[in-house]
């Protein structure tokens, strides 16, 4: 049986904010232990493997019994970062376990290139061309491919290793996770049943910073 630990991990709420996962450092634990920071009842967090999907986990616990509150299980996602060819482009969209691709545009860090080139002690026309010229040459559009569920960082490497010539950074590739109710009082023994799951990774408590 996985380690019960509900103190190294909670999630931070209040009314006027999105949930927010945060590992306790000293100063968090101390808070708690001064009692400045609550837990829910009746609810707690459950963490999941890296290659489980919604579809999955929703039938899963729907067939077990559990009633899940939230789910937050999104697919990895990379952007690229530099121009390959469009072919190789088609081929990495046409892969088998990548889901879709899509382009958004980029804001350009116009104060950026202007600072820049007043380092370079460039003024008055020359500097309104090459300024110009700085930002006709960058793509503000930047290319993301989304992959299946079962992708996870490792498969992730070992695709793009027939990739050579894309560079590229993971753009999302945030814990999955539900959201589990319960009857209060009884998150202990229930976190504990659902952590022997194989696709379970951990559970936690939910903090409240009232």
């Amino acid at each position: 049986m996985k380690a019960f630990q509900p103190l190294l991990l909670i999630i931070l709420w209040s009314l006027n904010s999105t949930l927010v996962a945060q590992v306790i450092g000293d100063d968090a634990l101390q808070r708690v232990q001064d009692g400045n920071v609550s837990f829910l009842e009746g609810e707690f967090i459950v963490f999941l493997d890296d290659t489980v999907s919604s579809g999955f986990i929703e039938k899963r616990f729907e067939e077990l019994g559990y009633e899940v509150s939230y789910l937050d299980i999104q697919p990895l996602q990379i952007s690229i970062v530099n121009r390959p060819a469009d072919s190789i482009l088609t081929r990495l969209e046409n892969h088998p376990e990548v889901s879709r691709s899509f382009i958004e545009s980029v804001p350009i860090d116009s104060t950026y290139f202007k600072e820049l080139l007043e380092e370079q002690g460039l003024t008055g026309e020359a500097f309104d061309q090459a300024y110009d010229r700085l930002l006709t040459s960058q793509s503000n559009e930047e290319r993301f491919f989304e992959f299946r569920h079962s992708v996870n960082v490792g498969r992730l490497k070992e695709i793009m290793g027939n990739f050579r010539s894309v560079a590229y950074q993971i753009f999302r590739d945030f814990p999955r996770s539900v959201n589990v109710a319960c009857e209060p009082g009884k998150e202990k023994e229930l976190m504990e049943k659902i952590e022997e799951l194989p696709y379970v990774e951990s559970t936690a408590l939910i903090g409240i910073i009232e």
